[in-house]
């Protein structure tokens, strides 16, 4: 399973420092590999993703060295750099961890979140229910679910979930093809989610989190069962 970079779309940098370009490049990418135009298995050469998005190698290497660390790059030293491929087994361990470490973390998040961050959380969901487009909304989650998980207060708590978050992100654009309805409920869901934290509401966060964790696994392996274990983002 492969792809070209023949579908990325040029970048306009025009002013931009090495800060916006790496961002920008970073963006382009990632939205490209929950799209599906550059599908699972794809080799991520340097100079040809330079040429294709008419920037220097520079933002590149930078953007897939933090794609690498989302989960959505794969590094191998004979091969390089390539769109990581969902696979069932793996699915099911984030999963798995994630089912076991959001309780406690919701339930300190819920403790110690102020007013200023759950605006800020409210704004992203907001900012999802009028996404253009599947990677737009994926992301978005992304941000979404940090602000909340950062609330905790727990630096390695934290760090450990927002790297399953980071590798929940194809799992996510997987289970939207899944199912019309995914996206309608996860914005209800997170609704749900901020009124529950306005209210400082643990017990009720925590099923809505979980509750929501499961459905998205649901649906994400039906995908992923449908096309016989291994599917592509798109």
């Amino acid at each position: 399973m492969g792809g070209t970079v023949d579908g990325l779309g040029a970048i306009d940098l025009h002013g931009s420092t090495a800060r916006t370009a790496h961002v920008a490049v970073i963006d382009e990418l990632r939205r490209a590999m929950l799209t599906g135009v550059l599908p699972p298995g794809t080799r991520l050469v340097q100079a040809d993703l330079a040429r294709s998005l008419h920037v220097s190698v520079t933002p590149v290497r930078e953007a897939l060295r933090d794609l690498v660390a989302e989960g959505l790059v794969d590094f191998d030293a004979y091969r390089g750099a390539t769109v990581h491929t969902p696979t069932l087994a793996e699915l099911e361990e984030i999963y798995q961890i994630r089912f076991l470490l959001t309780p406690p973390a919701v339930r300190e998040a819920v403790a110690r979140i102020t007013d200023a961050e759950i605006s800020e959380a409210e704004s992203i969901a907001a900012q999802m229910e009028s996404a253009t487009d599947h990677a737009e909304w994926v992301e978005f989650n992304r941000r979404f679910h940090h602000v909340l998980t950062a609330a905790s207060r727990r630096t390695h708590l934290q760090d450990v979930i927002n790297r399953m978050s980071n590798l929940s992100t194809l799992y996510v654009a997987v289970s939207l093809g899944a199912s019309a309805g995914t996206r309608r409920r996860g914005d209800r869901d997170h609704a749900a989610l901020i009124r529950a934290y306005r209210r400082r509401d643990a017990e009720r966060a925590v099923a809505v989190s979980l509750k929501h964790i499961e459905q998205t696994l649901d649906d994400a392996r039906r995908a992923i069962v449908g096309l016989g274990g291994r599917t592509g983002a798109g």
